[in-house]
């Protein structure tokens, strides 16, 4: 009798682990696949399209003093990298990544212009460097007290050092890129703005 019962007893234990398995594996797998979507971004339902800040309430280039030519449809996207001062590192760099973007683009970098706009004139060397490094850049002035003060009513980060910018072909200043952000996540959001714009 008590052998029988010792081989039940054996028999029961496999299933008893398979059934303990089953129940982690229930509680487990659901953790690591949401895991695995969080990471790679797969499978999430996108609600919210863009990826970089809208800028709300609208501001405009009007706002910042900041002559645009041409406006309207059929003018260009602007990526804009603003200073208040000099073109730092910093803004050497958010130039050389709005030029980047502007790459990226492929087929559609021709909707697109990459604007330096500046508070100050540039000293003549760092003026020299920025033409011989991005001879396609654009150049453009804003008022240093306007800008600041259309920027009022968004976070105080965003008044600080040099800034990237989506301006619309209409001149209304749509997107900001965080400087310490990856610039593919205004990449995505300027391609989808040229995929469903009618204008520019």
């Amino acid at each position: 009798m008590n052998a029988t019962n010792q081989q039940t007893d054996l028999n029961n234990k496999p299933r008893g682990q398979l059934k303990l398995l089953a129940i982690m594996s229930v509680v487990a797998l659901p953790i690591f696949a949401a895991w695995v979507m969080a990471k790679f971004d797969i499978g999430i339902p996108d609600t919210q399209k863009n990826k970089s800040d809208l800028v709300e309430p609208v501001v405009t280039a009007e706002d910042w003093d900041m002559p645009l030519e041409p406006v309207g449809y059929g003018a260009p996207w602007r990526l804009v990298v603003t200073s208040a001062e000099a073109c730092t590192d910093t803004c050497m760099e958010l130039v050389h990544e709005a030029r980047q973007i502007n790459v990226a683009l492929g087929r559609e970098a021709g909707r697109v212009v990459h604007v330096l706009a500046s508070g100050q004139a540039q000293p003549a060397g760092l003026s020299e460097r920025l033409q011989n490094d991005f001879p396609r850049l654009e150049y453009s002035t804003l008022s240093t007290d306007a800008y600041f003060r259309s920027l009022n009513e968004h976070p105080e980060s965003w008044r600080q050092g040099a800034q990237l910018w989506v301006i619309d072909p209409l001149g209304r200043i749509v997107l900001h890129q965080d400087p310490d952000e990856p610039g593919k996540q205004l990449l995505d959001d300027l391609k989808h703005l040229l995929k469903v714009s009618k204008v520019g």
